[in-house]
């Protein structure tokens, strides 16, 4: 987190929002974790599950050296194509468009990678079975280094997934709540592939 404090995130802006604000013309807190945890690793090959505005993508890819930019991989899913004008500032960004559960967009999205990736980050439907089946398929398939869970506390059956995980990955599973400062939603980070 002290890292990606450091790092500058203007224009990676949450966006829309269910809550009391309807936009969140700023990157929230949990950016500069990710943004701190690729830059603090090397990390450049990345997979976003849950692309909403692009900020956590955008954020993830500030983490990257400049010079390490264009050979990254960076990929993106959502069902919504959300904020194309801000995505237009970072071609090197694969946005695939479809449910990543879909058959054809699994395909699509693992002919991106070439080699494991570094980071899965699940962030879409917040529901234990569609977490869970992402977290089979993509996890399984590119092995990453770390798997990234967004809101682990939001609900019961995240709360009930999370609880899973951590009985098997024991100390390799870290609730980065606090540090993220995302104390009521939740943030976990496992140590899916031991190096």
């Amino acid at each position: 987190m002290s890292v990606g404090q450091k790092i500058d995130l203007s224009g990676c802006s949450y966006g829309e929002t269910n809550g009391p604000c309807p936009f969140i013309y700023r990157p929230t807190n949990y950016y500069f974790f990710l943004a701190g945890l690729v830059s603090t690793h090397k990390f450049t090959y990345i997979l976003e599950i849950g692309t909403h505005f692009g900020g956590a993508i955008m954020s993830m890819s500030r983490g990257i050296p400049k010079k390490d930019v264009q050979s990254s991989r960076l990929v993106t899913v959502d069902i919504a194509n959300k904020n194309r004008e801000g995505f237009r500032n970072y071609p090197f960004i694969t946005r695939i468009l479809g449910d990543s559960l879909d058959k054809r967009i699994i395909k699509k999205v693992l002919g991106c990678f070439d080699r494991p990736a570094d980071i899965v980050y699940i962030d879409s439907v917040h529901e234990y079975l569609h977490t869970k089946r992402n977290i089979e398929i993509y996890a399984t398939a590119l092995n990453p280094l770390y798997l990234v869970l967004d809101d682990i506390r939001q609900c019961d059956s995240m709360k009930r997934l999370w609880k899973e995980l951590t009985k098997k990955f024991k100390n390799r599973a870290f609730d980065a709540s606090e540090i993220s400062i995302r104390k009521g939603a939740g943030f976990g980070v496992i140590q899916w592939r031991e190096t």
